[in-house]
């Protein structure tokens, strides 16, 4: 039987400027056996040589190594290798807030024997330090401690905060899908919605750091997106989730819109994003989404593939492994629902 009480996973490609910072972060716990396991992700610049800097000073330092693949799989490849009671997951320019985060958080959840056990988040960049969140990212703060339903929390952001035992993990197959953005949010409906309950302290475990996650969206990047809102909008409606639904449709008409719009229009000459946003639209349960008091409010941004198929039309643009033209008709036939919707919710404003 292990004697590890925790395995910190940390996925690192091209993270030289910032590792050193976080891994110190890490070593600095006072929780005593834990071990931190690095996945070095095809770095090109000098990550690599700065992990085995400290896997020689420091036993508890293990280095894997992996041809780019992405922060999911390298994740992956940590759990598989883990050997610790419970796992922590952090990223390469993240850190802890103070050094007894681990031991706090190890604590609590073998006191109550949580299967996941975490707590309050932070970010930190352009100056400025957040700890407090409402609105649609209320969920990243916790005001007490105590065990908490996720049928009533529902919320897949900020999964880092939370420590997860790896017995749970392993025997529900709880993995990350292999996108290279996105797969969080996935791999924390999923791992909450199979423990039902978890234990939450108010205090803040851990800190984002927000300037160097700067994305160089892609068509990849773009349609991994796109997949991982998809597999969220089809889970929480078969499983009856009607804000993280909600949550889901916000973020792909609020937060990535322009990402999207603009990925596609400059360098998707295939049509890949479009067809994917077409099978996401299909995903959506609007019956679910009306019966939100917010869902008025997301009518009010842009829709992706609305907005999308409009701009193709106006450029009559061709995707050429389909051969056909975007044109008016197409843009009626899969923006229907939305219309539908929103006369609907027009004419109940009205009376």
């Amino acid at each position: 039987m292990t004697n590890i009480k925790l395995s910190i996973i940390i996925p690192i490609h091209n993270k030289a400027e910032y590792i050193e910072y976080c891994l110190k972060s890490v070593l600095g716990q006072t929780l005593a056996d834990c071990e931190i396991i690095c996945i070095d992700d095809g770095s090109t610049d000098k990550s690599k040589q700065i992990i085995n800097f400290y896997a020689k000073r420091n036993s508890c330092v293990k280095l894997l190594t992996q041809n780019n693949q992405g922060a999911g799989a390298a994740r992956n490849a940590g759990i598989k290798a883990a050997e610790g009671e419970y796992i922590a997951f952090m990223d390469a320019d993240d850190y802890y807030p103070s050094n007894d985060i681990l031991l706090r958080l190890y604590k609590a959840a073998k006191a109550n024997n949580a299967l996941i056990c975490g707590g309050s988040f932070m970010t930190d960049g352009c100056g400025m330090v957040v700890d407090k969140f409402d609105g649609d990212m209320a969920g990243n703060t916790f005001v007490k401690e105590g065990w908490v339903n996720f049928s009533e929390y529902q919320f897949d952001y900020s999964f880092y905060r939370f420590i997860y035992n790896r017995e749970f993990l392993i025997k529900n197959n709880l993995f990350f899908p292999n996108y290279r953005r996105y797969q969080d949010p996935p791999f924390m409906l999923r791992a909450f919605s199979a423990a039902g309950k978890f234990y939450a302290i108010p205090d803040i475990t851990y800190c984002y750091r927000i300037g160097p996650n700067h994305v160089d969206w892609t068509v990849e990047k773009v349609y991994d997106l796109l997949c991982g809102i998809e597999d969220n909008l089809k889970f929480s409606s078969q499983n009856g989730y009607e804000k993280v639904h909600r949550l889901n449709y916000s973020r792909l008409c609020k937060n990535f819109c322009g990402n999207i719009i603009n990925t596609a229009l400059q360098a998707d000459s295939e049509g890949k994003i479009l067809r994917k946003l077409i099978e996401v639209q299909a995903s959506v349960n609007w019956q679910m989404l009306s019966g939100s008091d917010e869902f008025e409010n997301v009518l009010c941004y842009s829709k992706p593939l609305d907005e999308l198929i409009r701009k193709l039309s106006e450029q009559n643009i061709k995707i050429k492994s389909e051969g056909w033209f975007i044109n008016k008709k197409l843009f009626r036939f899969y923006t229907w629902p939305l219309r539908v919707i929103g006369k609907a919710l027009k004419a109940k404003k009205r009376k």
